[in-house]
Formats: structure tokens, C-alpha cells, sequence
């Protein structure tokens, strides 16, 4: 394999709040990679919306920074994370996951039937740009549980768009996953996953049993091992406790 001679280090925020982390992260180990990963903290790092039930957990507020300083850590643009391939870094969540599907073709994370992989493509397109309101009302918080959050109606919709993607490419594929083999697609939606887990979002039985696949897949499970292991964040805990959630109810260290 190609990408078995390359040094590979991954700049991830942590593993307990980060989508975007989450999600190269599960690329690379299902593929097989021989990665480190480094945890950044942002000492200044600010929610946004707060006072209006909001909390875009992804983005981060640079007017208050300054871009130099996260370079220092790794950062190309400011945001992380960033997948450095030797001394070259890659920054975007989704370009890195084609990176390990390119570098580790044996792991197949993209179909092999070209209509297929294009649909899959597309589908994580759409999880990569769309879906604001369900990352702004339900914000990644892996360990945390909101029993009776009500949910916008913009995000309503929203998470029923993610139910239908899901029940489509499962009723084309047979299962267990999205494209029937964990793929880069699975990636990009698996922190749905846990966003309707802590947001106790209702679920058919054939989309529940996804999710326990999803939960089941190795890669999923040593994530979580070393989500355990990552830092919190005191501002995100604070507003799940500021909407009746506890933002550890699930932190149940190994």
C-alpha cells in the first residue's frame, strides 16, 4: 500500500466535541494507517450563540485570535483538523478521508461501482456543507444526554433529510452500512449518530439498528477509547447543563 511509508500525524480537536476530528480520524484508522494524532486546545475558543440556544460547536470565532498563533499548533487557515503527510498538511475533513481512501485503496472506503461512489460522494458533500441547523441545535458532544431538547422546525426537517439519506442507501445496499461495507460515507454521518444519541432523537428499527452497527465498527470503538481519554471543554458542558442535559452522562471511563 502507498500510504504504508508515509509519516502521518493527525491535528485533531478533541475527540469528545469534534465532528470534524471525529471523522478523518475514523478514515484513517479503518484504513489501516500507521498515524499519530496530536489533541490542540484553544484556550480561546468561543461558542457562538449562546444566549439563543446555539452552539456551533465547528466553528470558531478568529476575531479575537490570531491566525499566526493556531499556525503554531498546526492550523493552515485556523480551523483544525489538519492531516500533516510528512511535512505536507491536509486540511479539510473530507479531503483527508480521500486521502486515506487513495493512500489505503485495500480498505475500500469508497464503492467500487462508479454510480455508487458518486452517490456516496454526494451524500458526504451534503453532510460536509449542509445540515446547519441540526450543528447548530445539537451541537457534538459525544458523552452527553438532553432528554427533552424541542427541536426547531428548521432542524426537524433537516433530521428527517439525514433519516431519508440513511433509509435510501440502506434499502440499496442490504446494510449494515450505508454502501453495505463501512465506507467514508459512514465517516461523515457517524457524528449523527451521536448527536441523535445525546439529543435522544427518535428512531425507526431499522435506523436504530444502523446505529448499533455504526457503534459496533472497530474503528468506532477505539475512538472511543481515546474520546474518553480527550479533555473537556467546560463552555460545551455548560450549555447542555443549561438545557436540562448532563453533559457526562454517558463519560464512563475504561
Amino acid at each position: 500500500m502507498p500510504g504504508r511509508s508515509m509519516k502521518l500525524n493527525l491535528k485533531v480537536l478533541s475527540l469528545r466535541y469534534s465532528s470534524w476530528s471525529i471523522r478523518p480520524w475514523l478514515a484513517l484508522k479503518h484504513a489501516g494507517a500507521d498515524f499519530s494524532f496530536d489533541t490542540v486546545t484553544l484556550p480561546n475558543l468561543k461558542m457562538q450563540n449562546v444566549d439563543h440556544e446555539s452552539t456551533e460547536t465547528t466553528e470558531v470565532d478568529l476575531a479575537d485570535l490570531e491566525l499566526e498563533s493556531r499556525r503554531e499548533k498546526g492550523s493552515v487557515t485556523g480551523l483544525f483538523p489538519v492531516l500533516y503527510v510528512g511535512d505536507v498538511p491536509i486540511h479539510e475533513s473530507l479531503a483527508i478521508a480521500e486521502f486515506a481512501a487513495d493512500a489505503f485503496p485495500d480498505a475500500k472506503l469508497w464503492p467500487d461501482s462508479i454510480v455508487e461512489r458518486a452517490l456516496a460522494r454526494a451524500i458526504s458533500q451534503e453532510m460536509a456543507t449542509g445540515f446547519p441547523n441540526v450543528r447548530d441545535q445539537l451541537s457534538c458532544h459525544v458523552f452527553a444526554r438532553v432528554p427533552d431538547l424541542k427541536l426547531r422546525s428548521e432542524t426537524e426537517v433537516e433530521v428527517e433529510r439525514i433519516k431519508e439519506i440513511w433509509k435510501t442507501c440502506l434499502n440499496r445496499s442490504g446494510g449494515p452500512f450505508l454502501f453495505g461495507t463501512f465506507s467514508i460515507a459512514d465517516c461523515m454521518y457517524f457524528p449523527v449518530v451521536t448527536r441523535f444519541r445525546t439529543y435522544n432523537i427518535p428512531l425507526t428499527p431499522d435506523l436504530e439498528e444502523y446505529c448499533q452497527q455504526m457503534e459496533n465498527q472497530p474503528a468506532v470503538i477505539e475512538w472511543k477509547k481515546e474520546a474518553l481519554k480527550a479533555p473537556s471543554i467546560p463552555i460545551y458542558d455548560e450549555y447542555i447543563r443549561s438545557i436540562g442535559g448532563d453533559p457526562i452522562a454517558e463519560y464512563k471511563p475504561i
